[in-house]
């Protein structure tokens, strides 16, 4: 009986063992980075004006305005490249919440594939004030508008690495690599040259021209 128990036990824990290798894995990390060139930019700026009535700042507001579109399409800025929002209206208060006056803002954005005029167009823009137009200006964001098509290529590649590392650590332990149980693509990252930062949610730097984009993807593979 002894024995016979014995025998039970030992196929009991071989049986095991088997059903444990059955199931395990393996889950390792892959990435690829690409360096990219903006194609697209987005410059935003606006001008406000004070006035102790809304009719005199209104006044002002459209010469100065006038003034500021000329002078962006003297630079080269298109029509199409160009649109220009409705007054905002802001009251001011003094003292005692006493009213003083009024802040009236008309905002415009620049949007173009045409980067390096834009850019020269900006730069001459700067001169307004020093001609004493309240100009207040962003700096240019920089987009990548073909992040989409560069995705499924990037991917591929950060799951190669993966497929890579996975397999120089099977061949250390004397495992043999089985087949993709689960694969998790994080959102990519789009950060400047040489940037270590990283979110969860990915990121998507738009104050350099010049980009890198980094595809992270965990791979779970089966172990035999």
């Amino acid at each position: 009986m002894i024995a016979v128990a014995l025998a039970i036990g030992l196929f009991a824990v071989a049986d095991g063992i088997r059903d444990r290798g059955a199931g395990d894995t393996i889950s390792v990390t892959g990435s690829a980075k690409r360096s990219i060139s903006s194609d697209y930019l987005i410059w935003n700026a606006s001008i406000s004006v004070q006035r102790e009535t809304t009719g005199a700042a209104a006044a002002q507001l459209e010469r100065w305005l006038e003034r500021t579109l000329a002078a962006l399409r003297a630079s080269g800025i298109q029509d199409d490249e160009l649109t220009v929002a409705a007054i905002s209206t802001a009251s001011v208060r003094g003292r005692a919440g006493k009213l003083t006056g009024f802040r009236l803002t008309r905002a415009f954005q620049v949007r173009s594939v045409r980067l390096d005029a834009v850019l020269a167009a900006i730069e001459d823009a700067s001169r307004l004030l020093a001609a004493g137009v309240p100009l207040s200006a962003g700096q240019p964001q920089y987009v990548y508008t073909k992040l989409a098509e560069l995705r499924p290529a990037l991917s591929a590649d950060a799951t190669k690495d993966a497929l890579r590392r996975a397999e120089a650590i099977v061949e250390i332990t004397g495992d043999e690599l089985g087949g993709v149980r689960n694969v998790y693509s994080s959102p990519f990252q789009v950060t400047a040259p040489g940037s270590t930062e990283v979110e969860d949610y990915g990121i998507y730097d738009t104050s350099t021209r010049e980009k890198e984009v980094t595809a992270v993807v965990n791979v779970t593979f089966a172990v035999k």
